[in-house]
């Protein structure tokens, strides 16, 4: 049985549906330290204790899908997911609407945020609880975003989510009622071949 005080009401989704242009390749399946990039936050998200863990697919989801078996997610497919990443959040949090019993909380995730741990994921959980947030978002670069955990009332908002926003407009709406957590590590993220080069020379593979 679950510990109710444990991380298993908070659920994650991961929005890893993106085709990665600017890089030239998947980066969803980038190894670092031999492991990929979209297996990796899964793991992490598991390790902070979230459940259930549900990643979204849409850019070559058979190949991305392999990459995740035996893993215990539930995937959802985005069959809209060239419009943008809005239409990834709304299949993510459609399928944690569905849930039964609804989870209290959802922790939104992007795969490419590489010196992500599952210690700084613990801690902004633990920090959702122990402030009773109602958002509680990472603050980085001089400004805030993913990851990010989003208490149930604000679930039919991020339906609402459409282009190619993410949740970073609602957590700026709502920043009076947010809780920020510094995570300086979350400027290294993956878009460009120069960032990938960057990665590389302080994480080989």
């Amino acid at each position: 049985m679950s510990d109710p005080d444990s991380g298993a009401s908070c659920a994650a989704v991961v929005l890893a549906a993106g085709a990665s242009t600017r890089l030239g390749q998947p980066k969803q399946l980038l190894r670092v330290n031999s492991e990929s990039l979209l297996h990796r936050v899964v793991r992490l998200a598991t390790e902070a204790g979230c459940a259930p863990t549900f990643v979204v697919l849409g850019f070559d989801a058979e190949r991305m899908q392999q990459e995740l078996d035996n893993s215990g997610v539930k995937i959802v497919f985005n069959p809209d997911w060239q419009s943008g990443m809005g239409s990834s959040l709304r299949c993510g949090m459609s399928a944690v609407m569905k849930e039964n019993p609804l989870p209290q909380k959802a922790l939104l995730l992007l795969c490419d945020q590489a010196k992500l741990s599952a210690v700084f994921l613990s801690r902004l959980i633990q920090g959702s609880k122990e402030r009773d947030s109602r958002i509680t978002a990472s603050s980085y670069a001089g400004r805030f975003g993913v990851p990010a955990i989003f208490d149930k009332q604000f679930y039919p908002e991020l339906l609402q989510i459409e282009g190619d926003q993410g949740a970073r407009a609602l957590i700026q709406q709502y920043q009076k009622q947010a809780t920020m957590v510094d995570f300086p590590e979350g400027t290294v993220d993956i878009d460009t071949p120069e960032d990938l080069a960057t990665l590389r020379a302080i994480s080989p593979e």
